[in-house]
């Protein structure tokens, strides 16, 4: 039977819970690795990471860190390239539910906190709550 060219489209498994940015920055390294001719332990020895933990990171299995990701990029030659998609794996990291918050969030310029009012004493040791006694002259 002749293909007529076009590809079936490969879908993950449904039982598969890595994020897909996991997933895509993992094929990356590798693409990269194998560019620069490096085995994992190589790249490994190379970034100071363990053999196992540069497995992970390419398989999709364990997110990269900052850290790992400036080395790669420098040892792979990558031109920025797993930089660009380091924010993206950090939010990974967070549940779905949470995701949304945590962008908001890295824009704020300050934070607000209402909480822990305290209480001004009177002179005679009571506490105000804010509006002037009734009652006393």
């Amino acid at each position: 039977m002749r293909s007529n060219g076009s590809r079936q489209k490969k879908q993950r498994p449904q039982a598969d819970d890595r994020p897909g940015i996991r997933v895509g920055y993992g094929k990356l390294v590798k693409l990269f690795r194998g560019r620069a001719g490096l085995t994992q332990q190589e790249l490994a020895d190379a970034v100071g990471y363990s053999y196992e933990q540069v497995a992970s990171i390419e398989q999709g299995r364990r997110p990269a860190k900052s850290a790992f990701t400036g080395a790669a990029d420098e040892e792979l030659n990558t031109g920025g390239a797993l930089t660009v998609l380091q924010d993206e794996v950090d939010l990974a990291r967070l549940p779905a539910f949470f995701q949304n918050f945590a962008l908001i969030e890295l824009e704020a310029v300050s934070l607000f906190w209402y909480g822990g009012y305290v209480m001004p004493e009177r002179r005679d040791g009571a506490r105000s709550s804010g509006s002037r006694a009734v009652g006393k002259a």
